[in-house]
């Protein structure tokens, strides 16, 4: 049974990848500097995105370059839509930010965890029958937080498994170690 809330969650690309644009520069240029910069990107994308119109469509089969991620005229006129506003942008990065410190990513501004609890596997209830890590959340779910071994190999590289709340945004941030027999 697997169980949506446990592990990461998927990693989507960001506007400012599919503008192909950095954060810190567009973030410290001018308001008009960043209007033009945005601006410029999203015709590149629009180029570098369309079938017909890339440098590689001209190029024999032969001679094309390896395949790398092409974005949908929709994705890059979101992306511009967002970065092109400077009051969006604001709220996009906000919640980059946020996406970021709950995913558990490193971040040199994230001092603290808003909704994330350390805790070690070894602190778990274990139900024996349905052979199943629990824990009860503070929302009062009893087994808010569930998940199983499979959920554990998977995450056995990192020694680290993120398990959400099956009942609201809290998240338990399971610390384990594999130990080979």
């Amino acid at each position: 049974m697997e169980n949506s809330s446990v592990g990461r969650p998927p990693r989507t690309v960001t506007h400012y990848e599919v503008l192909d644009l950095q954060q810190a520069l567009l973030s410290a240029a001018e308001p008009h500097d960043a209007a033009t910069l945005t601006k410029r990107a999203y015709r590149r994308a629009l180029l570098r995105n369309h079938p017909d119109k890339s440098a590689a469509a001209a190029l024999p089969s032969s001679h094309k370059p390896p395949v790398s991620t092409l974005f949908t005229v929709d994705q890059i006129s979101d992306a511009y839509a967002v970065l092109s506003s400077p009051q969006k942008r604001q709220e996009y990065e906000a919640s980059l930010r946020m996406a970021r410190i709950a995913g558990g990513a490193e971040d040199e501004d994230a001092k603290f965890q808003t909704g994330i609890e350390n805790v070690d596997l070894d602190d778990l209830d274990f139900d024996e029958t349905g052979e199943r890590w629990y824990r009860s959340c503070r929302c009062g779910n009893d087994r808010g937080y569930s998940f199983e071994e499979e959920d554990l190999v998977e995450a056995s590289d990192d020694g680290v498994l993120m398990v959400g709340c099956q009942d609201c945004s809290l998240w338990l941030k399971v610390h384990f170690a594999v130990v080979e027999d």
